[in-house]
This record gives C-alpha cells, structure tokens and sequence, in this order.
C-alpha cells in the first residue's frame, strides 16, 4: 500500500510540488510566528534572566520591573544589608526614557546602577561600563540604528552624554536598555538617592522564603517578589497582548495548510475512483483504503514540513541579518512539536478522501 500511495502521489509531479509546497509555507509560518512569539519572551525577561537576583525590592503594590514604575523609601538598600541569608544588594533606579537621536523619538528604558554593586549591562559587544556619570553604555543596535559609535556624544533628557560602550543582547522590539552610573539617573530623575528596586542574591545555601519573611519584618511600603514572579508578570503584561494574534494567525496557517493538502489528496481520489473500485472489487478492506489515502496525507506532510523546517531557518536568519531588533528564537524541542502538527495536518487531509473511498461501490464504479 506504502508503494501504491508513493506511486500515485508522483503521476502528478506539478500537484504534489503544488500541495508539498502549500504545507511547507503554512509549516514555516507557523515556526516563524512560534520562534518570534519565543523572542519576545527572551526580550521581555532578559535584564532578570541575566541577573544572579533571587529576590526584587519594589515599591508597596508594585510587582513588575519593566511594566511599573516604582519608588522605594529612602535606604532601603541601606536596612537589607545585614540580613541573614542576604550575599548581594544591588539597588538600581530604572524607568522608561524618551528622547531625541536625529529628529526621531526613541524610547528606551534607562537602568543607573553602581558599577560596584553590578546590575548594569551583562554582556558587551564593544567598549567598556561607565566610570563617571557622565557616560553611557548603548544598545549596539540601537546605537546602529541611528549611526552612534564609541565616542560620540549624545543628549538623554538635556544632559550629555559620551558614549564608552555598546552592549549586547539589551534590545528588544519594544525598546532597548542603556545603561548609566546611578548617580547620573538620579540627577536625570530629578530623585537625588532614589532606587527603583533592589536586587538580591541570597547565599547559596539560604532559604528563599525565611529570608522573605525577615525582610517582611523589616521593611515597610515595599513588596518582596520572587524573580521568577516578577518574570511572569512582566511576560502576562507586555506579552499577552501580542500572544493571541500570533497564536491566531498560527490556526489560521494550519487551517489552510490542511484545506490545500485535503484538496489535492481529494482531486487525487476522486480522479482515481475507478482503480480504488478495482482494488474494493478484489477484496481490498476498507481499512487498506484508508491507509493508501492517510499514507497519501502523510507522506505529503513529512515532505512540506522537511521543506518548512528549512525555508523557516533561512527566513529567521533573513529577517534577523536585516532588522536585528527582531528576535528569532527557533527552539529544536518546538519545531519538533510543530513537525508532529504537520503529520496531523496529513492526517487530517486525508479523511475526506477516506470516507469517499470507503463509500464506494465497485458494480456502481464498472457501471460508469
């Protein structure tokens, strides 16, 4: 049945080219819409991602970093040192930053840290971190972007600032990191001492929740969040919103990979009526029928998503060579989840022409 099902696939080249290429279009949307849905995830939680932190200090009522501005009491970092359990504090002052690169606004989100202290840009493409507070390490795409290198000059909120270094993996479809010396984002801020949060890495053997509740004790106004929790609450704000178009337009391409490949499989049964007649006449099952069309289906489908894999791959490098901000990440574990979708997809196909085979008559078949 397999050779029969292969056989009648390849009388008509321009129809399984046809119906190969339809699934692979469809596959390759898929992965890409999967890989750029898994991009932004990366972007999204990448500052925490990179942090050693176990726990944030923020604001009373404020359990995001990116999506919330939050303002804590004056020497908070001060009272947490000390604390058992506590290895690191590292209090940074973040917010979102609106300002002019030639005649064009930028939004990007500003991070002042204590070089000291650490929290600042975790992997440098070019340069080095800010020894004054008069110098900014950039995003080296925005930097790009907008014709910036090492040594220029440029004004965040009427200030100068000398750029000193370009940093990698900051950026993200919604804005790029730059990073500066705490005091100068306090002066920016117009905060003198202020801190957004609080980072802390706790001792390699401390217990997470005991260290919570001594800080609880002590700090007041604030909120205590795990790093993973504040992860996700940045991701189910500034994600879901993309989230359920992406995965819409993901059905969408499923549905009409399967509608083309059912076509053709349908028009290839249909046209072979009477040699599926002969085959019923000779004793074939209905079961033997319905494997030579799924295998039809199947093998059309490992083609298109084979084909998918490779076209998504040269696209994602594509798109990525010529607007780096757009992050494509195609996970191996994903794709192989998506692969078993494109056999589904065959399957799928092929129940139509299944059923229309099965229903057949053979006298009625010889009648025509």
């Amino acid at each position: 049945m397999t050779y029969l099902a292969i056989h009648n696939l390849w009388q008509q080249k321009f129809r399984l080219a046809l119906s190969v290429a339809g699934v692979a279009l469809a596959m390759m949307l898929i992965i890409l819409l999967n890989g750029f849905l898994r991009g932004i995830y990366v972007q999204v939680t990448a500052y925490l991602d990179n942090s050693p932190a176990q726990l944030v200090i923020a604001q009373d009522g404020v359990t995001n970093l990116l999506s919330a501005t939050s303002i804590l009491p004056v020497g908070t970092e001060d009272q947490v040192r000390g604390i058992p359990g506590v290895a690191q504090v590292t209090p940074i002052v973040s917010q979102f930053i609106i300002f002019d690169l030639h005649d064009e606004k930028v939004v990007a989100y500003m991070v002042g840290y204590n070089p000291e202290l650490g929290g600042g840009p975790w992997q440098m493409k070019d340069g080095r971190f800010p020894e004054s507070d008069n110098e900014v390490v950039l995003d080296w795409i925005m930097a790009s972007k907008h014709g910036l290198t090492i040594g220029d000059t440029m004004a965040i909120l009427d200030e100068t600032f000398t750029i000193v270094g370009l940093s990698d993996g900051t950026n993200s479809w919604m804005a790029s990191f730059f990073f500066v010396d705490k005091r100068a984002a306090e002066r920016l801020l117009l905060a003198p001492g202020a801190t957004s949060f609080v980072l802390l890495t706790l001792e390699p053997n401390a217990d997470s929740t005991a260290v919570t509740e001594r800080l609880n004790r002590r700090l007041r106004d604030v909120e205590v969040v795990p790093v993973a929790t504040m992860r996700q609450n940045d991701l189910d704000v500034l994600v879901k919103v993309f989230a359920a178009p992406l995965q819409l337009m993901v059905s969408i391409a499923f549905a009409v990979g399967t509608a083309i490949l059912g076509m053709v499989i349908y028009t290839a049964t249909v046209e072979r009526t009477r040699e599926y007649g002969v085959l019923k006449a000779v004793g074939a099952k209905n079961r033997h029928l319905y494997g030579l069309v799924t295998q039809q289906g199947l093998v059309t489908a490992v083609l298109g998503s084979l084909l998918g894999i490779g076209l998504a791959g040269l696209a994602a490098k594509l798109i990525m060579d010529n607007s780096p901000k757009f992050l494509i990440v195609l996970e191996p574990r994903a794709i192989l989840f998506i692969s078993f979708s494109g056999l589904f997809m065959g399957i799928l196909a092929a129940l139509l022409p299944a059923r229309l085979v099965a229903r057949l008559d053979p006298a009625q078949v010889f009648r025509k």
